[in-house]
């Protein structure tokens, strides 16, 4: 039985990677750990994939990363791309945000249940050979320094059983939040459970009379009686979610009944002529909500990642997303690890990275499910007044886009996150006349920056902040830069600035051939000119440019100017779409530096 493309099979003594749990997180890291040819198996006690539909939105950051993985094109088919999210209280509307604002290619969130999300997922493992191994279940594991050695129960269709150990070099946890990975490990899932109880229903609904929602739009209302969420996910059928005072611990048991949603959206929902029905319910369940991360995400040569290492509230419906987004930042690392191209250092930087982001986002969530649950009249009218006045300020708009979209997740504390930028005040005294007039100097490195350009470099993306996207051109036609770079190595971006230099060109030319002496297979390089291939800077120079692997055309400077690249700098963008290293003015040997305190070169 294949396990990727690399051709192990299960009969081979180990494997690269052993994951436990075919969910959301288990099943991108796989994807991404199938194009990256390493071996590995997945493991999933459940004999099917769920039917449930359970989380149903996807973000903008996470279809920007299966564009990557080219897997965008099903969700984008199957989803409904939701352009607009409403909050009313008190019968009037006081928050809209407009989703065509996310800095993106993506400018919406994406609708569509966890059960296709799954599907997609792993329909496209399947595609390219790999097999979700169900009716397996973690018994215990023992981790040295060889590797690491599970034993897994196997349960035939005839209900027996049987023990098989599968040896791995990393073992990771993707089961969930009672993973048997983080039981075994023995680590801490510490954190509350909220007094409130939650109800979610999947339903029909339609509106009545004047009352006019947008199909592509979610809607919140706030009442005297508590919260009510519609999201709409195609077809007419909208996921309902409501807030509950305490519930007995029995009745947290018994079924939720349609009657009692109906009653709900009736005292809770739009009056009068605005108001709107609900029927043919799919699924119904009451749920209580945890806060709670793990003290580490890594131990030894076993990783946790998704809801086994960190479960928060549904509100913003970011759990799942930031799962897939642990699977994304630890892939790569492992992919090099594997191959010995990386050790620990590398390795390590996966818990500092995404245990940091865990704890933000229960942060932010349980701060956000306090506020829509408010019970006081008195703190209910204030955060109404609160809520609608800074939601109508642009500068909380954009931040509440980047962190609903997830777009604004960013790595800037991580021990990878570096920059070669000069003091504003070490350029000036470095040299002035230079500084003031962008000439070229007279050493290695190309153009010197003129304060103008050294200011629209501070103010572009940081080391640590995500690859921003924009339009382009090859040789070839239109197209982006996320397409450009979607390759499972490191991206290198030599940005020209805005004033020609045959000794910044030279410069390039010799820094990608260091990247393919030095750290052949691991960089793509790409020199990003301000203008087209027909214009007389590129014929003036084409000899040279004819030599470089890959050539882009910026002919709006929109790509030059989101880098804050008046002139010439690098970025080099990591495995998993975030900046890594950048530098202004380019400087080879800083650049190779970097690559070299992260990477193990044989």
């Amino acid at each position: 039985m294949a396990t990727n493309q690399a051709n192990f099979s299960q009969d081979d003594q180990a494997v690269d990677v052993l994951i436990v749990g075919a969910g959301p997180t288990g099943l991108t890291l796989a994807s991404d750990l199938l194009r990256r040819k390493v071996s590995f198996r997945m493991i999933e006690k459940a004999s099917a994939a769920t039917t449930i539909s359970k989380a149903i939105v996807v973000h903008a950051r996470n279809l920007e990363m299966f564009e990557n993985l080219k897997v965008v094109e099903p969700f984008l088919k199957a989803g409904l791309a939701l352009r607009g999210s409403n909050i009313f209280a008190d019968g009037k509307r006081i928050v809209h945000l407009n989703l065509d604002e996310i800095d993106s290619h993506f400018k919406f969130a994406l609708t569509i249940p966890q059960d296709q999300t799954e599907k997609i997922l792993a329909d496209h493992l399947v595609e390219n050979g790999v097999a979700i191994e169900r009716n397996k279940e973690l018994l215990s594991f023992v981790d040295d320094a060889d590797g690491v050695s599970a034993s897994v129960a196997c349960t035939a269709g005839d209900g027996s059983i049987e023990t098989e150990i599968i040896k791995a070099k990393y073992l990771i946890g993707c089961d969930g939040a009672h993973s048997a990975v983080r039981h075994t490990l023995d680590l801490r899932f510490t954190g509350v459970v909220y007094d409130e109880s939650f109800g979610v229903a999947d339903v029909k609904l339609e509106a009545l009379g004047a009352s006019k929602l947008a199909h592509d739009e979610g809607y919140v209302y706030l009442s005297e009686d508590g919260l009510l969420a519609c999201f709409p996910f195609g077809n007419g059928r909208y996921r309902l979610i409501f807030d509950m005072p305490p519930l007995g611990k029995d009745e947290e048991k018994r079924p939720l009944i349609f009657e009692e949603v109906l009653a709900l959206v009736k005292k809770r929902g739009p009056q009068g002529s605005y108001s709107f029905s609900i029927s043919d319910p799919h699924w119904m369940a009451w749920f209580k909500i945890n806060r709670r991360c793990v003290t580490s995400y890594r131990k030894g040569r076993v990783f946790l990642a998704g809801d086994s290492a960190h479960i928060h509230s549904p509100v913003g419906g970011v759990g799942m997303n930031t799962g897939m987004q642990d699977a994304a930042n630890l892939g790569w690392k492992l992919a090099l690890a594997v191959k010995e191209q990386a050790g620990d250092f590398l390795l390590d930087s996966y818990h500092l990275e995404r245990h940091a982001v865990g704890q933000a986002v229960l942060e932010g969530t349980d701060f956000a499910t306090r506020a829509v649950t408010l019970r006081s009249p008195v703190a209910k009218d204030l955060r109404n007044s609160l809520m609608g006045f800074l939601a109508s300020q642009e500068i909380v708009q954009q931040r509440i886009l980047k962190a609903g979209s997830l777009t604004g997740v960013s790595y800037r504390k991580s021990p990878l996150s570096k920059e070669s930028h000069a003091s504003l005040k070490e350029l000036l005294e470095r040299n002035l006349p230079f500084a003031m007039s962008g000439q070229t100097q007279n050493d290695t490195s190309g153009e010197n920056p003129t304060m103008l350009s050294w200011l629209d470099f501070a103010r572009a993306p940081l080391a640590g902040d995500r690859m921003v996207d924009r339009e382009c051109q090859t040789r070839h036609g239109d197209t982006r830069l996320a397409l450009q770079t979607a390759s499972p190595n490191f991206q290198l971006l030599l940005f020209d600035g805005f004033e020609a230099s045959t000794k910044g060109y030279e410069q390039f030319l010799k820094i990608e051939k260091m990247m393919q002496v030095q750290f052949f297979g691991l960089v793509d390089v790409h020199v990003i000119l301000p203008y087209t291939q027909n214009s007389p800077e590129y014929h003036a120079n084409y000899a040279t440019f004819n030599t470089y692997t890959s050539v882009l055309f910026d002919s709006t400077k929109e790509l030059h100017r989101a880098y804050g690249a008046s002139s010439e700098c690098l970025y080099l963008i990591r495995p998993d779409g975030y900046i890594g290293f950048r530098s202004q003015p380019v400087v080879a040997a800083d650049l190779e530096n970097y690559l070299k305190s992260i990477l193990k070169l044989i």
